[in-house]
Order: structure tokens, then sequence, then C-alpha cells
């Protein structure tokens, strides 16, 4: 469940595989009431400030989301959608394996193109891929024919086939759009607003603020995510990874959205769930982070990640919601 920037020497660390990183986050648990106060591991207690703008990441920071792209149902299932819709026979064990490869691939050409540490592809170029691979189809009024013998074959021009193909690997195919939606939602077993985003998110339009999206994703799956959760009306802007070619921590992601918003990284905070996605491209772009710890990690693990990156201790050091509700990213009084 997913989805690359001058850099303020942060250390390295491990990039998930691609077939963790196609996974979407974790189920984790929704907080009702704030139990602990905002911490700042190097100082104590942090006050929380007022800014201009709040940037926000999405999954695990607005959205609750689970998915299992492991579960071997999902497949069969795909495998029928497949063959059905577009004439492309697979097994599910083979659609898997090279569903995988194919976004292995893709990563690797397009981090040769773009030379980005933390490139993010287009899943609907996965899927494009995966069908022409295995179908026999032609282009007949906007819709696919399918051909089982060499005489319907002999029918179709090369030329007429390869238009298809171009039109179906085209991000803009709604059929294969259609199709990335219906593998999301296969695959999802829960997708919840957390309590108090609505909340904060109206309080944050009353006040003037600008309000943005950054986040890891494909939008593909997370544009209809975003609109079944009443949250689109809220941004100003939305930056999702797989239209720019890069993801965070690249500090270019987080650098477009603030020169095509003519924003001031200074008046700006980023918001979010990950120490190294967005804390650690806040601190490449020398920008303040609230981090809200969702997940419930230790303090000793916050404390060793910021370590790691090289935050601990700097003027940087993100603001800590201990309990990860996100109503406490304003100021009390506010």
């Amino acid at each position: 469940m997913s989805m690359q920037e001058t850099t303020k020497n942060i250390a390295p660390k491990k990039v998930a595989s691609m077939e963790q990183a196609m996974k979407s986050t974790k189920t984790t648990k929704t907080t009702k009431t704030i139990t602990k106060p905002a911490m700042n591991l190097a100082t104590g207690i942090k006050t929380i400030k007022e800014y201009d703008n709040y940037i926000f990441d999405l999954y695990g920071t607005l959205i609750d989301i689970h998915t299992d792209e492991e579960q071997p149902k999902l497949w069969e299932k795909m495998c029928d959608y497949l063959k059905t819709n577009f004439g492309a026979e697979y097994t599910s064990k083979a659609l898997r394996k090279r569903y995988l490869e194919i976004c292995a691939e893709e990563e690797k050409e397009l981090q040769k193109r773009n030379g980005a540490d933390f490139p993010e592809i287009q899943i609907e170029d996965v899927w494009g891929k995966l069908i022409c691979e295995k179908a026999d189809m032609v282009a007949h009024n906007d819709d696919v024919s399918y051909y089982d013998n060499a005489s319907n074959h002999d029918n179709v021009s090369n030329h007429d086939s390869n238009d298809y193909s171009k039109n179906l690997l085209s991000p803009d195919s709604q059929k294969i759009r259609t199709l990335c939606v219906y593998f999301r939602e296969a695959s999802r077993d829960k997708l919840v607003v957390y309590e108090g985003v609505h909340e904060i998110m109206k309080k944050l339009k009353e006040m003037g603020k600008g309000i943005y999206l950054l986040s890891n994703a494909q939008r593909a799956f997370t544009e209809k995510e975003l609109e079944d959760t009443g949250l689109t009306d809220y941004f100003d802007d939305i930056f999702i990874s797989s239209d720019k070619g890069i993801k965070k921590p690249e500090t270019a992601f987080l650098q477009q959205l603030l020169d095509e918003n003519s924003l001031n990284f200074d008046k700006c905070v980023m918001i979010g769930n990950d120490i190294f996605s967005d804390v650690g491209v806040a601190f490449k772009n020398g920008m303040e982070s609230i981090f809200l710890n969702t997940y419930d990690f230790t303090e000793k693990k916050i404390d060793h990640e910021l370590s790691e990156l090289g935050i601990k201790g700097s003027e940087l050091m993100p603001v800590i919601i201990g309990d990860g509700d996100i109503r406490a990213i304003l100021p009390v009084n506010k």
C-alpha cells in the first residue's frame, strides 16, 4: 500500500523490498483521547507552534488502513478479473510472481531515468504490462476483442495491436484504472479516518491555514480512498508520489510542493507517522515536523530512528505526539 530530495546528511536506511513496499501500512489502533503530552526526546516537552501551512502524510496519519497483498485469494480474484476483462490468463502464483518482478523492473528503469534515490513507479504500468504479455487483443471502437485462433489473428494488423497496447499501457487508460481500484479494494479490509481528523481539518480551514497532502502512494488507489473518506476537499493541493516519480524522503518531492504553491519552508510543518519518510523529508528540507505515533512505537525505537538519521539533538527535532492524536497538533488555546 505507497506510491526523493537536497540532503542534510541523513544516514541511509534499508529500503524495504518491493514486495513490502507495495503493501500498505499495518492495522493501527485508533486513539480516542490524548493520554500523553507532545514529547521531544532530547529536551522534554516541546511547545506546539502555530504555522501558516500544514503538510500531511496520508496513510497512518489521516487514514487508518490495512491491506494484505500476500493472501492467495486476492491473486485468484485477479486471475479471474484479468481473464474475464482482458483475456489474459495466469495462475495465481505466476501472476503474483510476475507482478513483483515487473514492479522491480519498473523501479530499476525509473531510477535510471530520473536518478532518484527513492523512485516511485505507477502501478498502472505494471498491470498494463501483465495484460499485454498474456492477452491476444486489438482495439475496436475503444473496446477490446479477443482472438483465440490464427484465422482471427490474420485479420488484425500489427499497427492496430501496437496502438492498443500503447493505449492500454497509458496510466490514463480507464480500464487499467478500474482494474487498479478493484485490486486495491480486494486486498483491503480496513479504511477509516482517525478520530479527530475531520475536526482538525475543519478547524485549520476556519483559521485560514493552508492544508496540503504529501503522500507516498499510488493515485490509482488513493484518489478514490480520499473521496470515500471525505478528505479530498480539505486540501489546497495534493501531491501523490506516483504522479511525480519520486517519494519521501526524496527532498525534491517536498520541494516541488513548496515551489508550486509558493510556500516558505519556515512557515510550514510536515506531519506524519513515519520517522524515516515524514520527519526525514522535513529534516532534509530544513522544515519543522510533527510525528504522530499512531503505531505505538516505543520511545526507544523512536529515539533510535532519530539518532540513525542524525536528527536527534538538532534544531529540527520533531514534536512527538505520543498517542498519535492529531488534535494535539495545534496549541492548546486554539
